[in-house]
């Protein structure tokens, strides 16, 4: 197994950012098995390549010592991972599942109509699931879920948000961030431990995924056109900075 990298200089914020170019056999970058997807990183900044029933952790904080850790959980044909190493969130053909790393085994939780094509976000116990408007489910309308894992480890559902088509989500800082079919990010802040509340958003014309840098508050959005950066602000607003 080897893992080669490549360097881009992002001059613009001071950064030059190392991606990795994957060389591991049959594994994938973390999004689907069935749909090659861009790279990602779990909420503790580490990645994760997925293998049908099994999952492979780099934590790659220390380039000098790279560590790459093979989980195999009781749970076949995982297709997406969202949350932290310590506590991930596995979506298969069967639904919701929790893995934990402590005693690695994997909890089922209750399965609300989920598919594979859904996006998904973990914030401490509570899970947001995007459906609607996607290859596997064109006539389902598209909208947003938040729902909490208790203590027992009972997936409640808590709300749901009409919405345009969401195409990714991610998590930063313990703020919630989508970007849909329209080219709006959006940021969402979980309020009254039932509610999610939009706090900002700018629109981004043509943006196909993105990226967050936790710990520069930076956003990084892809289009056909090539990369707009924006910033998220210490008042919890985003702003466009540049575009390449």
């Amino acid at each position: 197994m080897s893992i080669r990298y490549y360097c881009i200089a992002f001059v613009f914020f001071g950064l030059i950012s190392c991606s990795k170019m994957e060389e591991i056999g049959s594994l994938r970058i973390l999004g689907s098995n069935t749909e090659q997807n861009f790279f990602n990183e779990t909420t503790d900044n580490q990645s994760v390549f997925l293998k049908k029933n099994e999952f492979h952790v780099l934590n790659s904080n220390f380039v000098s010592n790279l560590n790459l850790t093979k989980f195999n959980p009781d749970s076949l044909d995982i297709e997406r991972i969202a949350g932290r190493t310590d506590s991930l969130l596995l979506l298969s053909k069967t639904g919701l599942k929790l893995f934990l790393k402590e005693t690695n085994k994997t909890i089922q939780l209750k399965n609300f109509a989920f598919s594979t094509c859904d996006q998904m976000a973990l914030v401490d116990s509570f899970v947001v699931v995007s459906q609607g408007k996607t290859a596997c489910q064109p006539g389902l309308a598209s909208k947003f879920s938040l729902f909490k894992i208790n203590k027992f480890t009972e997936l409640i559902y808590l709300n749901q948000y009409l919405s345009s088509a969401i195409i990714d989500l991610k998590v930063m800082n313990r703020r919630v961030f989508m970007l849909d079919a329209d080219g709006f990010v959006s940021v969402y802040v979980i309020k009254n431990t039932s509610e999610l509340s939009k706090i900002t958003e700018v629109n981004v014309s043509g943006g196909e995924f993105f990226r967050v840098v936790p710990k520069l508050n930076k956003v990084l959005v892809k289009t056909a056109k090539g990369m707009v950066q924006l910033n998220y602000t210490a008042n919890n607003k985003l702003e466009k900075i540049n575009e390449l």
